[in-house]
């Protein structure tokens, strides 16, 4: 079994576990050994008019590691199943799981020369507010270039610190279904931004 495919099922055990009301299990073989933080993110297939679209039920993670990937996995999973309203092992079913590993979190001066896209995330502080900008979410909202900086900054205000982070992305094909890797440096948006930055 592939990593991804063993840190999504680790992740839905763990919230299938919490929704259950039964212990959440904090240790995997493989994963108890690796230390990275951790986004889950949960989406819903909505069907509409022929079409089938994924909609965000919710999303939370860390990006830094508190212990290790199987503990902070299936904390933050069950933590993301109880704060979805009305949420179900049965909507858990119906739902497509994604999860982020970041790695190598580094001091960022904002300068976008050298970002990779696609693969890089941003975190902000500024005072009390802190915010996670993932890679999937840049894609999504077209936060490429200079964007990014001024989503932050509306976001958060001006961030007295700014990190980067380099990110893995696994992602459920279908509920439950086969597990892949995403490769979104290679999306049409990135690709569009750089033809116009060349």
């Amino acid at each position: 079994m592939s990593l991804g495919a063993e840190l999504i099922s680790h992740v839905r055990a763990a919230m299938v576990s919490k929704l259950r009301g039964l212990p959440v299990p904090e240790i995997h073989p493989t994963l108890s050994r690796l230390r990275l933080g951790v986004f889950v993110t949960v989406e819903s297939i909505v069907r509409s008019g022929g079409y089938e679209r994924r909609e965000v039920r919710g999303s939370l993670g860390v990006v830094e590691p508190f212990r290790d990937l199987a503990h902070d996995s299936a904390r933050v999973a069950a933590k993301l199943a109880m704060s979805i309203p009305r949420f179900t092992e049965f909507d858990l079913r119906r739902s497509v799981v994604e999860v982020t590993l970041v790695e190598g979190l580094r001091p960022w001066d904002g300068g976008l020369a050298g970002f990779e896209w696609g693969r890089e995330g941003v975190y902000a502080v500024a005072g009390d507010k802190k915010m996670v900008v993932l890679p999937q979410t840049m894609i999504e909202r077209r936060l490429i270039g200079g964007a990014l900086l001024r989503y932050v900054e509306s976001m958060v205000g001006a961030p007295a610190e700014l990190y980067r982070f380099y990110t893995r992305i696994f992602y459920e094909l279908r509920p439950e279904g086969e597990v892949i890797e995403r490769e979104l440096w290679k999306s049409r948006v990135i690709r569009q931004f750089s033809e116009v930055v060349r």
